[in-house]
């Protein structure tokens, strides 16, 4: 159905009298006066139908697809900033991790000063040490300033804003994951280009049932209303005088409308229906390329937890073995070499340890967006 109405107003020169009793001013020159114009027009499809249904049918499917792709834009704006958010936290670690151990070593580098029983060697291994951990200080401040700006880039804020993030620390996402295969299920009802094509689908079968009723002829009712008025002009009361600025009439009648370009809607049918069908073909594919995904992200998520159970185990170990080296440097400080290593093996293991958590939540979060967004974190424990 179609419902229109146009208005318009305006000035035009005032004009008193009739055919037969015209003014006794024409010269043109006369006073203006205010007139209003207003017309009402209606259609509505009588039959068929179907046809009507079908356009709104795809219409609304259409709107669907649109929405598709911009949930699509959302997951993939949530997974990138769940990404920098994450490797800012790591990066903020990893930066306090290179200011406790180069403290540390400075401490035990002045401790060891004016210690005449400590080797040549020990003290180059010391200066070394330090030398390098100067230089990874830097970097991990330059990637803490580059995530801090990237962040506030991909939230839309300015890049001096300050940001205050919820957590304080990396640590690792509480997650409920089930079977793989519910999880593949719950994607194929969220994962938006699946959605897309479900109502592409739609929207292309509506097309086509649309171009089949156009063989049939459309009936419908039409009609509407005019009015016009004018104060500084005489209404014409004859009806074979045309009068633009006083009148009121209106009219229904009925219509019908019958194409005869047969070979045109033959052609309108095959395209909606090559159409469908491209669309169809894409169905399997789509299902399969779902469920792959979903698997891949799915062996991550599980390879990167067990990655993370082994980091905690190493760190353990290289914690334990920090404390047994600096209880021996405590009673024999010739072992200043030992303590280095040690050191040295800590901070690593510490370091494997961010990027293990780094790796495991991001893995959560990969998976969460191969499955459309299915809310695999409680809401409490969510940091983004």
């Amino acid at each position: 159905p179609r419902l229109r109405i146009d208005s318009e107003s305006g000035l035009v020169p005032d004009a008193m009298g009739s055919v037969f009793n015209p003014p006794a001013d024409t010269t043109g020159f006369r006073s203006l006066g205010p007139f209003a114009r207003a017309e009402l027009q209606f259609v509505q499809p009588l039959y068929p139908f179907s046809l009507g249904r079908h356009l709104n049918e795809a219409a609304t499917r259409g709107v669907d697809v649109e929405q598709s792709d911009l949930s699509q834009t959302q997951l993939d704006v949530a997974f990138a900033v769940k990404e920098l958010y994450y490797g800012l936290l790591l990066a903020q670690d990893l930066d306090a991790l290179a200011r406790r151990v180069s403290d540390e070593l400075a401490s035990r580098a002045e401790e060891l000063d004016d210690d005449p029983s400590l080797s040549s060697s020990d003290r180059y291994k010391l200066r070394l040490a330090q030398l390098d951990l100067a230089v990874q200080q830097r970097e991990v401040g330059d990637q803490l300033a580059l995530a801090r700006s990237a962040l506030a880039w991909r939230t839309g804020l300015p890049s001096d804003a300050p940001l205050l993030l919820r957590a304080e620390r990396l640590a690792p996402v509480a997650v409920s994951v089930p079977f793989v295969d519910e999880l593949v299920a719950q994607a194929l009802n969220l994962r938006p280009e699946w959605r897309k094509l479900q109502a592409g689908l739609a929207a292309k079968q509506a097309l086509t049932q649309a171009a089949r009723a156009a063989y049939q002829p459309q009936v419908f009712v039409g009609g509407g209303l005019r009015y016009a008025v004018a104060p500084g002009r005489t209404d014409q009361r004859n009806p074979f005088v045309k009068d633009e600025f006083n009148f009121f009439n209106g009219g229904v009648f009925i219509g019908v409308r019958q194409s005869l370009e047969w070979h045109l809607l033959a052609a309108d049918v095959d395209r909606a229906r090559a159409e469908y069908r491209a669309l169809e073909v894409r169905v399997p594919s789509a299902q399969e390329g779902i469920r792959l995904d979903v698997h891949r992200a799915y062996l991550d998520y599980r390879r990167a937890d067990r990655d993370l159970q082994d980091a905690r185990k190493s760190r353990q170990l290289a914690r334990q073995w920090l404390r047994e080296a600096r209880d021996d440097f405590e009673f024999d400080p010739q072992t200043i070499g030992e303590l280095i290593a040690a050191f040295e093996t800590w901070a690593r293991r510490e370091q494997a340890y961010g990027e293990a958590l780094y790796d495991f939540n991001l893995s959560v979060a990969r998976l969460e967006k191969a499955t459309g967004g299915l809310e695999l974190i409680p809401r409490d424990d969510e940091t983004p």
